[in-house]
């Protein structure tokens, strides 16, 4: 048997080693490419943390006792299409970013081959074309190397003008970007909730909800499973939330919205919003439908990077409660679909016939409705669904004879603290 070439493994690991603070003995050539063979030597304490999503990390590097507030940064992103990282170099003084275009400078770009990582890239020094290469040296868990050398013959001598020697230091604890959620089990009962906001003031919303409002519903039993901006209408702001039944919502929405943080922040929340009275009351449509939120992490502190992917939500109005064969056509033939579509079916969900057990909190009334929810990789790929003969043919067509009318689609985007994300 012929067992095919060997495939390359996914470098997407390559910097797991480098994630946490470090103690960084600093070689660096005062002048470089200028045959300066005077070196400055100082210490750095460098802090490296991994962004949501596993695709990218940045560092701090600091050295008071060198340049007292003076910061270095470097951004690494992964590429899972070419397998390889690119890295740039930024300080607080301005340095990596075009002064005229206000741009990054060129990355280097490379992978790690067993300990030893290679990464190259063109630049400019004083307006003359260099290459530039990192090369970094993993020496077990606690310790690293990483130089800098740059090349004016396009690669063919190089001068190393910056080497920087790791020792992790044990005794820091480093603050994680990813947290488990504190609700993470099934809910049988999930408000999609829509609230239509002044304009202007979705953003201010977003940061007081992610601020305020999360880990203190979960802190009553409530499953914050994600909050959302809609592509599609700048004033709206969509997010779920779950509980094990009825009976459990009711108590954990009196002890939020009783409780002292909502009473402290309602007033500015509220005035943010036109109108919330935008909820749909939904139950899982079959056993296991549900969107599964157990092993989710939720990036903490005071994160601002976008998240990937977006939510699709199909709501499907129906003409009466969804019957047993509408619920074996969306799970047989429209969630195939949906993939072959390119997305992740999350959840199906129908309305929640129970009367509403909170009533200072109003839902919608007397309509049924099949809600699906899935995530693409971008709006252009759902797009590219939604544009395509297979919605209407594979999609739309299996339910059409229990709709009420044409489905609706919101194409929703992550907040930054948002459990539910690509």
């Amino acid at each position: 048997m012929h067992a095919g070439p060997a495939r390359t493994p996914s470098a997407v690991h390559d910097f797991d080693f480098l994630v946490g603070t470090w103690s960084t003995r600093q070689r660096r050539l005062r002048k470089r490419l200028q045959d300066c063979d005077k070196w400055e030597e100082f210490s750095a304490t460098s802090t490296v943390q991994r962004l949501p999503g596993g695709v990218a990390n940045f560092d701090t590097l600091v050295a008071e006792a060198w340049r007292p507030g003076w910061v270095g940064m470097s951004w690494r992103v992964f590429n899972p299409a070419t397998n390889l990282w690119s890295i740039h170099w930024v300080t607080n003084e301005g340095g990596g970013i075009d002064a005229e275009t206000g741009r990054l400078d060129p990355p280097v770009v490379g992978r790690f081959d067993g300990d030893e990582g290679l990464f190259e890239g063109d630049d400019q020094i004083d307006g003359r074309p260099i290459r530039v290469r990192y090369r970094w040296t993993r020496r077990g868990p606690d310790a690293a190397r990483w130089e800098q050398a740059f090349s004016i013959d396009a690669g063919r001598t190089w001068e190393v003008n910056w080497v920087m020697e790791f020792e992790r230091m044990k005794s820091v604890a480093v603050v994680p970007m990813e947290a488990p959620l504190a609700v993470d089990g099934d809910s049988g009962v999930v408000e999609l909730r829509q609230y239509t906001l002044h304009p202007g003031r979705r953003d201010e919303l977003i940061e007081l909800f992610d601020r305020e409002f999360v880990e203190t519903q979960e802190a009553q039993g409530v499953a914050v499973m994600g909050q959302f901006r809609d592509l599609d209408v700048a004033e709206r702001f969509v997010w779920l939330r779950g509980f094990p039944d009825m009976e459990h919502r009711a108590g954990s929405l009196a002890a939020f919205y009783d409780g002292p943080v909502w009473q402290r922040h309602r007033d500015a929340a509220n005035a943010t919003m036109v109108d919330s009275d935008d909820v749909r009351l939904l139950r899982p449509a079959w056993p296991g439908a549900g969107i599964a939120m157990h092993g989710r992490l939720r990036p903490t502190g005071a994160v601002r990077m976008a998240l990937p992917g977006v939510l699709a939500v199909f709501v499907f109005t129906l003409r009466e409660t969804a019957e047993p064969e509408l619920l074996r056509r969306c799970r047989d033939s429209v969630g195939p679909a949906l993939v072959r579509g390119a997305a992740e079916v999350l959840g199906w969900y129908v309305t929640e016939t129970a009367p509403n057990n909170f009533p200072r909190l109003p839902v919608r009334q007397g309509e049924q409705v099949l809600v699906g929810f899935a995530m693409f990789a971008g709006p252009d790929t759902l797009q590219a669904l939604l544009g395509s003969p297979a919605w209407a043919r594979d999609v739309v067509s299996p339910l059409n004879r229990w709709l009420a009318g044409p489905p609706q689609c919101l194409r929703l985007a992550a907040t930054a603290r948002s459990a539910l994300h690509g």
